[in-house]
């Protein structure tokens, strides 16, 4: 099955855990269209299978994802309202697919997770985290938005505040444990097998009960009003995308000029 996708790998084990792996090492696993549409095209097969159990979402080189393809969208140019909305409603689906597969998925994390790609991570319903990685959300420092919203509901508001309103992209993965981004950390280079660790023991228990509680427990944030919270976010994103505030001026005056690494350190450097 791995050879039949251009940015990922995919893997079945006989236990029934599908391990997915982001394979664009080279731009950090940064999210373009094309692995969008790879991950939604096996996970949405997958989940339907009886065998399949579980999902393990990890990535290939030295991160796990730098987060959407800042280069795709550069190479788009300007955007209506319309396109923004249609572009940020399928980022924000990509996103919240691992949260809403039956089955139970696991993020096992390792070096840069940051922007989208955090997302990513903690709409899993488990993440374990590599002792190297590095979480975070740079967004506001160049005038952009969150497409999920969903710090706020693992993390609670005063953390999610205080990463998401200093753009904060240097978080350690024991910081990381100790607020709720990540279930738990392991040795540097462990993540993956600790994943599948725990994958066995969610494939040793009762299928239906599995199944269930996981719904249960989604409902039980839906009946909160956290569906409709984030979708209220999607739509605060397409104003921040087309509101065309300074700083995203700037940025992208600079990624015109210089290109997109010069924009970047730009945006490093606030």
């Amino acid at each position: 099955m791995s050879d039949e996708y251009e940015t990922i790998r995919v893997d079945v084990s006989d236990e029934g855990i599908a391990h997915i792996v982001l394979n664009r090492p080279r731009v950090l696993n940064a999210i373009n269209s094309v692995l969008m549409r790879e991950v939604t095209e096996v996970l949405s097969g997958l989940q339907k299978e009886p065998s399949i159990r579980c999902f393990v979402l990890s990535g290939e080189g030295r991160s796990f994802s730098a987060g959407f393809d800042l280069k795709e969208s550069a190479a788009a140019g300007n955007r209506s309202v319309a396109e923004w909305r249609r572009v940020l409603e399928a980022d924000f689906d990509f996103v919240m697919q691992f949260w809403d597969c039956p089955k139970p998925t696991i993020s096992a994390i390792h070096g840069h997770c940051i922007g989208g790609g955090l997302e990513l991570a903690v709409a899993c319903d488990i993440a374990i985290a590599s002792r190297n990685a590095v979480f975070g959300e740079p967004e506001v420092r160049f005038g952009s938005g969150i497409v999920a919203m969903v710090l706020p509901w693992m993390i609670g508001p005063k953390h999610s505040k205080d990463m998401l309103l200093t753009g904060n992209d240097k978080i350690t993965a024991e910081r990381a444990a100790e607020i709720g981004l990540v279930t738990e950390t392991v040795l540097e280079g462990q993540h993956v097998s600790r994943a599948f660790e725990k994958a066995r023991e969610i494939v040793a228990a009762a299928p239906l009960s599995v199944e269930l509680t996981k719904r249960a427990i989604n409902r039980s944030f839906d009946m909160r009003g956290m569906r409709n919270a984030l979708l209220a976010g999607v739509e605060t994103d397409v104003f921040i995308e087309t509101a065309g505030g300074a700083e995203r001026l700037e940025f992208n005056r600079i990624r015109a000029e210089q290109g997109l690494k010069a924009a970047i350190a730009w945006r490093n450097s606030r």
